[in-house]
């Protein structure tokens, strides 16, 4: 559970990425693995502990090239985004890169993991305004469709 603990690949399915590290370092479910795969970054999640020191990943990216043996590191934290005013407005891969071509987020930006508890519907409210539109959109859909129906 060490950040930093390396592991080897030891079998390749597609996306899924089998990964052995040694017994007292496995790495938590959802952690982000990184490895280099002819020169890219290939970044995987750790998805189940299947027995034998092994960890099965799910790749956040092509494995074309990626062999038995290639050496990853443990970051010893999950994935994550940028969350925030800066975020509003931006595409993001679900590495949290842009891919809108604008310029990258500030590297010290807030950052949410992607597997988390959701906000509760109370708090995501910014007013009771916002409920009354929904609710009159939803009885303007209701009326439409009906009175078009015999």
């Amino acid at each position: 559970m060490a950040q930093g603990s390396k592991g080897k690949v030891v079998q390749v399915i597609g996306t899924v990425v089998d990964v052995e590290f040694p017994p007292e370092d496995l790495p938590m479910i959802y952690n982000a693995l990184e490895l280099d795969v002819d020169g890219e970054r290939l970044v995987l999640e750790v998805e189940q502990h299947v027995g034998n020191n092994w960890v099965r990943c799910l790749a956040l990216g092509t494995t074309d090239g990626l062999a038995r043996g290639v050496e990853c590191v443990d970051t010893g934290q999950p994935v994550s985004v940028p969350v925030g005013e800066n975020s509003l407005g931006r595409i993001f891969n679900v590495l949290g890169e842009t891919i809108d071509g604008g310029e990258q987020v500030a590297s010290d930006a807030e950052r949410l993991p992607i597997h988390r508890q959701p906000p509760s519907f109370a708090t995501s409210l910014k007013s009771t305004q916002v409920c009354l539109c929904l609710l009159v959109l939803a009885s303007d859909r209701a009326r439409v469709t009906t009175s078009g129906t015999r």
